[in-house]
């Protein structure tokens, strides 16, 4: 089947389940500080449970090994190139909220979009390979992240998060996948259940907070979308097309890892400027209109890629 096609099927199909969030929260079903916990909830216990069943599900062998060190080196290139590209299409200009715009199109919701959409490509081996992109991620997100936006550099937070469920998940899954250990049986089945409330709830979750944003003042502001358009198409369609001649790197690495960084804007930016009292509204508008609108540049990023890489 069509890559595209799996993605835009897949796109579709978290649409509709922020859709749920977005009636959940519409109707009062959940308030804010349920969807902070069900956000808690897919972070702290389902993402880093779905990471391990991912390394004990995938059987170790070294081509897994070698494309796992591609995805590290690729995705830092990738953040080298976004940042660059971002700080160029973005320009400092009096008035705007430059701070929030560079973040908002450097740094994806890779997390909650990418795990999803590499799983539904790749199935677990995708999870795999986000696993390499996470800890690059988190890496640029809390150094150059916090930096771009603050001003200053949070070295507790960067160690806080460095030991957090997720990564902590990590360290486990490369212990089981390297020593080859399997999980008991009645463990891995309790895994599998977990692991597969991923999707719908991080879904939801997503729908909750864009159903908290002012979807109508945001779909009013001409920045929103051009700051969408730099996160999504813009700077992806750069970055694929400095892809296609690096056929050393294998196809799904490449794939994974463009997936990854066109999703859509993390939702980081919002809880950091609720932090230190800068504009969170706008931030969520971006984040809004960007959540939505990602549900077709993702598909088409990876088809304009897919068929460039036939004319290679």
């Amino acid at each position: 089947m069509d890559l595209a096609w799996i993605i835009l099927k897949q796109a579709i199909l978290m649409l509709l389940l922020n859709v749920v969030g977005i009636i959940a929260y519409r109707t009062k079903v959940v308030d804010k500080n349920g969807g902070r916990q069900f956000s808690n909830f897919v972070l702290e216990i389902v993402t880093p449970v779905l990471v391990v069943n991912a390394y004990a599900d995938v059987e170790y062998e070294s081509r897994l090994v070698v494309n796992m060190l591609w995805t590290f080196l690729l995705a830092a290139v990738s953040y080298v190139v976004f940042i660059a590209a971002v700080y160029l299409l973005v320009r400092q200009k009096p008035g705007r909220e430059t701070e929030i715009e560079r973040f908002s199109a450097i740094y994806s919701n890779c997390g909650f979009m990418g795990i999803p959409l590499a799983s539904a490509i790749l199935g677990n081996e995708g999870v795999f390979y986000t696993t390499a992109f996470l800890s690059v991620f988190f890496c640029f997100a809390w150094t150059h992240g916090i930096m771009l936006l603050t001003g200053q550099h949070d070295r507790k937070a960067l160690v806080k998060k460095l030991c957090s469920p997720t990564m902590i998940g990590i360290a486990i899954g490369l212990l089981l996948f390297f020593f080859r250990i399997p999980l008991p049986d009645l463990l891995g089945k309790t895994f599998g259940y977990v692991a597969g409330l991923n999707t719908p709830m991080a879904m939801v979750a997503s729908g909750i907070s864009v159903a908290q944003a002012d979807l109508f003042h945001a779909l009013k502001n001409p920045r929103v979308y051009y700051v969408s358009a730099v996160k999504l198409l813009i700077v992806p369609v750069i970055l694929a097309a400095l892809f296609l001649p690096l056929g050393f790197i294998p196809e799904s690495v490449r794939i994974v890892v463009l997936v990854l960084m066109a999703a859509p804007s993390a939702a980081m930016c919002t809880l950091q400027c609720q932090k230190h009292d800068m504009n969170d509204a706008y931030a969520s508008h971006i984040f809004a209109v960007a959540t939505l609108v990602s549900m077709l540049t993702m598909p088409a990023v990876v088809k304009l890629f897919t068929w460039a890489l036939e004319l290679v």
